[in-house]
């Protein structure tokens, strides 16, 4: 597994995400759902080496609830599962994880489609 397949792998295994976990941005899904943003990584570099194998990703969470009530435990819980991943293989053979680093999650309420919204970002460094 690569690392966003082992990213979604692993918040799927959180109950009220199972099945609700997406790439990109899906209008019209009933909440709650989790979409997430992700790029190939910066990989490391080294003086006189050049690059290596290593790289470090930052990842965007963007946990959706249709209650406030709801948005904090899903949040905590994803939160959990982002720190857990430090110092472990993630997913089904996926990337070993070294480092996890996370910023303060922001919670967005939008009016438009009367929704609640946690944003977690976070990076992670990894070999390879």
């Amino acid at each position: 597994m690569n690392f966003e397949e082992s990213l979604a792998f692993e918040l799927e295994t959180i109950p009220r995400l199972k099945g609700k976990v997406y790439p990109g941005f899906l209008p019209g899904k009933t909440a709650p759902y989790l979409v997430y943003l992700s790029s190939p990584g910066l990989r490391t570099k080294q003086l006189g080496s050049g690059y290596l194998v290593g790289k470090e990703v930052s990842p965007t969470l963007n946990i959706i609830t249709t209650k406030y009530s709801d948005l904090k435990p899903l949040s905590d819980q994803v939160v959990d599962i982002i720190l857990s991943f430090q110092g472990r293989r993630i997913g089904v053979d996926g990337p070993y994880i070294q480092e996890v680093t996370y910023q303060e999650p922001t919670e967005l309420y939008e009016s438009e489609p009367n929704l609640y919204r946690c944003v977690i970002e976070f990076q992670v460094y990894f070999e390879g």
